[in-house]
């Protein structure tokens, strides 16, 4: 959060700041490093880490109850949207642009993927989206 945070509160010309320039969405998909005893998706086994603080969502609504908690880290103008987790349809957005818990995509107006990061790297992001800007 505090790089995406700071991303989006990067100075622009004419006063604007990137968060106004752009849409920044996090999207809130399936838990990497689940508290115990549930599984990591990656290693299949028990693979917390540091920021562990929540078991797998098994529901949307333990899923959005999960995202809710993030609301106050995200300053600005900034969207969380929740990956969808029905039965058949889990996690569309997480299988179709990369199982990856920390990807960062720059997607112009037109829904082109203009950049593609698999883990998020603030001034990379922020070089991309002046590039997209001044064209």
């Amino acid at each position: 959060m505090p790089a995406l945070n700071a991303l989006a509160a990067t100075p622009l010309a004419g006063g604007q700041f990137i968060g106004d320039a752009v849409h920044v969405v996090h999207l809130y998909v399936i838990e990497p490093h689940p508290q115990q005893p549930d599984p990591s998706p990656y290693s299949g086994v028990v693979w917390e880490a540091q920021y562990s603080t929540k078991r797998q969502p098994r529901t949307y609504a333990e899923r959005a109850a999960a995202a809710a908690d993030m609301v106050p880290l995200v300053t600005g103008r900034q969207r969380i949207v929740i990956d969808d987790l029905a039965p058949g349809a889990a996690n569309p957005a997480w299988c179709t642009y990369g199982t990856c818990p920390n990807c960062a995509f720059l997607i112009r107006q037109d829904g082109t993927i203009d950049t593609v990061q698999t883990w998020f790297d603030r001034d990379g992001m922020e070089r991309a989206i002046r590039a997209l800007l001044a064209r």
